[in-house]
């Protein structure tokens, strides 16, 4: 049985997932070079239903522009002013601010520095208005004028509204629709067959419609975009798992999708140098140069689309998982991709889908991830029944601050009480593999609610953490 079975056989059912308010979640891994692809639903959708990749959208344009750096018909420092037409500016810019465009540059739109508003975008139920018509904020658009909110490369702030804006640019550079150049700079060279920018083709019958909960499904099935480049992709999990190839090969090989130089400063960390920092050079913690978000292990992105898609892709980077430098490490080739059809599927089970993949996989544990993962932020599913619990979880025998006590449980496992409720049994967590040194670190989920509970050390003392959304920290009694 695969990985992606067992992930369904053995800690999450469609069941589950249904119950839990999210109707469908389609998941790919990239192992080692390897794609294998699941859905978990109790509906149609296969491995090849199309969902909205929501924000990730943004970073495949990313690739884009990084192809056009390429073909040397653009740069990071390209002006964008150069390439946008004068009602397209008059639509961003007043006599206050109209100075201040002629510093923005493609690197800024990309790395959500430009001072431009608006975070994101909720689509339209029917047809949406033309973009310039939702850069200014006119009759038809349903978000405010997208306008300066702070000084070009002063500060990171996320911005849509700059991707919009990008949008523009290229079909300018280009000549071509963002669909087409989209088509002719990425799906198409990757073979991205189940992937396109715009509305549903009127033929597409193998889609996902968002869901309100696990049960019910939204009315109309999905919202249109015009904001294209910030959040209008439709694809699956396996198509996005080949740019994780794709920038990979990239940063291996000369003979990649990008050339090396090119791929690397695509993900370079991103870094403000301005007096809003007093002087010093303040890196914006994961967030790349280049469309992505990263740190020194993973390239990434999430996404949210209203009124319900989630996503995530994730991907290893070359020697950076801690496991040393050779290129044909297992990790080094390796990636997840996940999308749902709700809202709520990143707080429900991406994040705790994460952690069990790296739990089934053995790969190493982490506390937090490019893309806004942090392991204190949610709790993790149960690892299998069958999962043998670490005895060293005696040594948290005892009583822990003023009204939690750890306690052996009827199977002779972990319990936790609290205050005088009986106590209740502590099922091993699907989370990535243990640091193999002496202070072990265990986790734990509590049977039957929705909170995780850690063994583990502050210094030299023991000590043990709750957690749901946020973390108590409890020494001994």
């Amino acid at each position: 049985m695969d990985i992606l079975h067992r992930l369904e056989k053995e800690i999450l059912s469609a069941d589950k997932l249904e119950s839990d308010g999210v109707p469908s979640a389609s998941i790919a891994i990239l192992d080692n070079g390897r794609v294998s692809a699941h859905v978990i639903s109790n509906g149609k959708e296969d491995i090849d239903t199309v969902y909205q990749a929501c924000s990730i959208s943004k970073a495949i344009v990313g690739l884009a522009v990084a192809r056009l750096i390429d073909q040397g018909r653009i740069s990071y420092d390209t002006k964008v002013v150069n390439h946008l037409s004068q009602s397209a500016i008059d639509c961003l810019v007043d006599v206050k601010t109209a100075h201040l465009l002629q510093h923005v540059t493609v690197g800024m739109l990309l790395s959500h520095t430009s001072g431009l508003s608006q975070g994101g975008f909720e689509g339209y139920p029917n047809h949406p208005p033309d973009v310039e018509t939702v850069l200014a904020g006119k009759q038809g658009s349903n978000t405010p004028k997208i306008h300066f909110l702070t000084l070009p490369g002063a500060q990171f702030s996320y911005s849509g509204g700059g991707f919009t804006v990008l949008q523009l640019v290229l079909e300018n550079v280009t000549g071509q629709t963002i669909q087409q150049l989209m088509q002719d700079l990425v799906l198409k060279p990757l073979d991205m067959t189940r992937s396109w920018y715009g509305n549903l083709p009127p033929s597409e019958q193998n889609y996902t419609s968002a869901g309100v909960t696990g049960y019910t499904r939204c009315e109309p099935s999905h919202h249109n975009f015009i904001e294209l480049a910030a959040a209008g992709l439709w694809t699956t999990p396996t198509d996005m798992l080949k740019t994780v190839v794709a920038v990979q090969d990239s940063l291996y090989t000369s003979t990649g999708f990008l050339t090396t130089a090119t791929a690397q400063a695509m993900l370079a960390p991103l870094s403000l140098d301005t007096g809003l920092y007093s002087g010093t050079n303040e890196l914006v913690a994961g967030r790349c140069v280049g469309g992505w978000q990263g740190n020194s292990m993973t390239f990434a992105h999430s996404g949210q689309n209203f009124p319900g898609y989630t996503s995530l892709l994730l991907g290893f980077i070359p020697g950076g998982t801690g496991s040393g430098n050779e290129e044909n490490h297992a990790m080094h080739r390796s990636g997840i991709a996940i999308m749902t059809n709700s809202l709520i599927g990143h707080n429900v089970c991406i994040n705790q889908l994460v952690s069990a993949m790296f739990h089934l996989k053995g790969w190493p544990r982490y506390r937090h991830l490019s893309a806004g993962f942090r392991e204190e932020n949610w709790v993790p599913y149960a690892a299998s029944e069958a999962t043998v619990v670490d005895a060293a979880w005696r040594e948290w025998k005892g009583s822990w601050g003023p009204a939690w006590r750890i306690v052996e449980s009827e199977n002779g496992g972990p319990a936790v009480g609290y205050k005088d409720f009986p106590p209740m049994r502590l099922r091993s967590a699907a989370v990535g593999a243990a640091a193999g040194d002496d202070k072990k670190e265990l986790m734990f989920v509590v049977d039957g609610i929705d909170v995780g509970v850690r063994f583990t050390w502050q210094g030299e003392e023991r000590v043990v953490e709750v957690m749901q959304k946020e973390i108590l920290t409890l020494r001994r009694s």
